[in-house]
């Protein structure tokens, strides 16, 4: 190999790479006094490097944090990494949303040097989470409302309250019953799913007796397997379980997933929920017997819109069931996750923490 450049031998790399980051950085010794702060933040902060050199870091980096839960102190303390969300109040006295993440700076020999703390500015990103909630609300009046105003005029034309109806009449108004009935569920679908994402939805948490919940949304969809010809099973364990998780919710998630196992499945098929006891969490299997699902669909099933090109996408549909189930165990602290083989049927699986008793 060639001789490096003497660019290589005379540069400081670690001050070189701090002062190139996008993000604010500040790095402290061990009693917290500031040894290094690179250019995003003094834009942030409204400091100078060289006014920032050697003071307190709740000198400059004025957070809602300081004094009390400081991250960077918890970090150096602990040994583990600590990410927040506070307010800035800069130099000017401005109050600046940001994200800060503070790690111990410690060398080979589990010395303690000091700290580094890096920090955005997530004032844009509220902003846009603030609008995405606006947006849904209205979504959820303006489009949402009018369908369903629509679908009950149309049922009301159906049960001849405006005068009879000849027979091709009853069927196109029918056919348009159907179809609004399929758009009023898939935009309540779209913004069941946006407001999960949005955390406008949250889970509230209770104890639920496991059995009696699958048992609920199974009875709900006996008429749907029965007009299919398909079988369904249930597994539990002996003794009764319990576990944390908001009633609708979980029978939001696992009715999606039931529906979505009846949808695949052939006629005469079987489509099985197993529910076992797992210690801590419980976990539940929904086995059907469908075509099964493509390894290149599996690792994007759960996503918005995703459209796989395998026998079992081929049914009508934006895929927004499965990412619903998704934010919902998600949102429990729970795991999702599918084993399948295309031919062979596809299960789904589910965990959800027990209840935990103090």
């Amino acid at each position: 190999m060639g001789k490096k450049p003497p660019l290589y031998e005379s540069v400081d790399w670690p001050h070189f790479i701090i002062q190139s980051m996008a993000d604010g950085v500040i790095t402290v010794d061990g009693k917290l006094r500031i040894t290094d702060l690179n250019r995003a933040g003094e834009k942030l902060t409204g400091y100078s490097r060289e006014e920032a050199l050697g003071r307190f870091c709740g000198d400059i980096l004025k957070s809602s944090l300081c004094g009390r839960e400081c991250p960077m102190k918890m970090a150096m303390n602990h040994g583990e990494a600590v990410s927040r969300e506070v307010v800035l109040q800069n130099r000017l006295g401005q109050k600046i949303e940001i994200m800060i993440a503070a790690s111990a700076l410690r060398d080979d020999q589990d010395n303690l040097w000091g700290g580094v703390e890096t920090f955005r500015d997530i004032g844009p990103f509220k902003l846009l989470e603030k609008e995405g909630r606006y947006l849904v609300e209205i979504f959820a009046h303006d489009l949402k409302t009018p369908v369903v105003a629509v679908a009950g005029l149309l049922n009301r034309l159906r049960q001849g309250k405006m005068g009879e109806l000849t027979q091709e009449q009853t069927a196109y108004i029918a056919t348009i019953y159907q179809e609004m009935q399929r758009l009023e569920k898939l935009i309540t679908s779209f913004l069941d799913f946006a407001r999960l994402d949005l955390h406008i939805i949250t889970p509230t948490l209770g104890a639920i007796q496991v059995e009696k919940e699958c048992r609920e949304v199974v009875d709900r969809f006996q008429a749907l397997a029965e007009a299919k010809g398909i079988g369904l099973q249930m597994e539990f364990p002996q003794a009764g379980l319990v576990l944390q998780a908001d009633p609708l919710l979980f029978q939001r998630a696992l009715g999606n997933l039931l529906e979505n196992a009846l949808k695949y499945s052939p006629p005469q098929g079987n489509v099985v929920l197993a529910v076992d006891d797992k210690g801590a969490e419980v976990q539940f299997a929904l086995k059907d017997q469908g075509p099964g699902i493509a390894p290149q669909d599996l690792p994007h099933l759960f996503e918005l819109l995703y459209r796989g090109k395998s026998a079992a996408q081929e049914k009508s549909g934006l895929g927004l069931g499965l990412a619903i189930v998704k934010r919902i165990i998600d949102a429990h602290g729970g795991r999702l996750w599918v084993e399948s083989q295309e031919g062979r049927g596809a299960t789904f699986f589910f965990t959800l923490p027990k209840l935990t008793v103090s």
